[in-house]
């Protein structure tokens, strides 16, 4: 075996690769509602979604966190 890391090792670097792969997603999501919806070209409706939009990827990104802490 030499070199190769501990099945705990790969264990831990999984789990944790999971969770940073997941914010990764909502920082790609947010990328993109800011590149297709400029803040500066929105009506106050799409504002008002865009808001949900941003809180629904803060909720995604605390239960993540939450999740990370267990």
């Amino acid at each position: 075996m030499g070199n190769q890391i501990s099945i705990s090792t790969s264990e831990k670097i999984f789990f944790l690769r999971n969770f940073l792969q997941q914010i990764s997603h909502i920082s790609f999501s947010f990328s993109k509602l800011n590149q297709n919806y400029p803040v500066d070209t929105l009506s106050e409706d799409q504002g008002k979604e865009i808001i949900k939009a941003y809180k629904n990827l803060l909720s995604q990104a605390e239960k993540i966190i939450e999740d990370y802490k267990k």
